[in-house]
């Protein structure tokens, strides 16, 4: 790696201040040649797909950033660099660990809050991230992955000459062997609107005090002293409790996802996720009426119920399911009461 590289290395990608996508961006290096894949793991609606040049995708993002997302696909050497205008896909762990999946991927990511992160994604993994003027604080599994890589980059002087964007594009350079220059982004960028995958489900500590408040103590007391197997049966009763609450369970997807759990097997967490995806997107394409936003929503809190943690699942089954209209706090206690006892409607 060059360790006795000067300012000039990041300076050389000052142009990035004057360009179209100057404010906010997302750009992530995608290592292979092949864009189907990286589309799809982004989200990609294939449907959609048009080739555009820079300026017309940046007015299509534009028009449609309250809707949703778009990304622009282009080869670069042996990487494909994907781009977003006022989009932060790029940064999610739900993309990077699905991109990066037998590959390796970079990402750089800024925007009008001068909020920043760069990130890197080996083999279906989040190795490092961190904001670009804080690489000190960093995150993921192997934090310290890019160390040698960063070594000589004079990182505090870089960032007060040319700014953070340029730092992270002079050290996405460094891990692809790639320089950006304006020029690549001349030419047909290959775009598609996002279907953006559902958040990943997240640990929550101390999940029976978050319920404090808000249903029965001897309520909270029962499921502290529960078993999982009974946890689980609380969290997957919520869950039918609501989509039977928003009219869906005769849903193929739902209907399959809770059969399985009605017999002790293991709920296709995947399944029910592509639906909410594809659900999601169907929203923000179409005039959804009430009933059809209330349905994905219910269609959420089973997917929470997939949580590997029984405990976490009945806590986020029962967030998720306020949201859905029509289910109050006191119906869905009593779901719950009856669940742990073995009592399922």
């Amino acid at each position: 790696m060059r360790s006795n590289a000067g300012s000039h290395e990041v300076e050389r990608f000052g142009w990035i201040h004057h360009s179209t996508i100057q404010e906010a961006a997302c750009l992530t290096f995608v290592r292979g040649t092949d864009i189907d894949p990286v589309a799809e793991a982004f989200g990609a609606v294939s449907d959609y797909a048009r080739e555009l040049d820079f300026d017309e995708f940046c007015e299509e993002a534009f028009a449609h950033h309250e809707q949703y997302s778009m990304i622009g696909i282009q080869v670069f050497g042996e990487w494909s660099l994907v781009v977003e205008d006022n989009g932060w896909q790029g940064t999610r762990d739900e993309v990077l660990r699905r991109v990066s999946a037998g590959t390796e991927a970079v990402s750089a990511f800024w925007n009008v809050d001068r909020l920043t992160r760069f990130s890197y994604a080996v083999d279906g993994e989040l190795w490092t991230a961190f904001e670009a003027p804080l690489p000190e604080y960093r995150v993921g599994s192997r934090p310290d992955a890019l160390e040698g890589v960063r070594a000589g980059m004079s990182w505090s002087e870089a960032e007060r000459e040319s700014g953070t964007v340029p730092l992270m594009l002079a050290l996405a350079a460094r891990i692809t062997g790639q320089t950006l220059t304006p020029s690549r982004f001349e030419g047909d960028f290959v775009t598609f609107p996002v279907a953006a995958w559902p958040d990943d489900l997240r640990d929550v500590p101390d999940a029976l005090d978050r319920l404090d408040g808000r249903f029965p103590r001897e309520l909270i007391e029962a499921l502290r002293v529960a078993d999982d197997v009974a946890r689980r049966r609380a969290a997957v009763a919520v869950a039918r409790r609501a989509v039977q609450s928003a009219e869906c369970l005769d849903h193929p997807v739902i209907s399959a996802v809770l059969a399985s759990a009605a017999d002790g097997g293991t709920m296709d967490r995947a399944a029910i996720s592509e639906a909410v995806r594809e659900w999601t997107w169907l929203l923000h394409l179409h005039r959804a009426t009430s009933k059809v936003r209330n349905q994905v929503r219910a269609a959420e809190v089973l997917r929470q119920a997939t949580h590997d943690d029984p405990l976490v699942a009945v806590f986020t089954t029962l967030s998720a399911a306020s949201h859905v209209r029509g289910l109050e706090n006191g119906e869905l206690a009593s779901v719950v009461a009856r669940a742990l006892v073995d009592r399922l409607d």
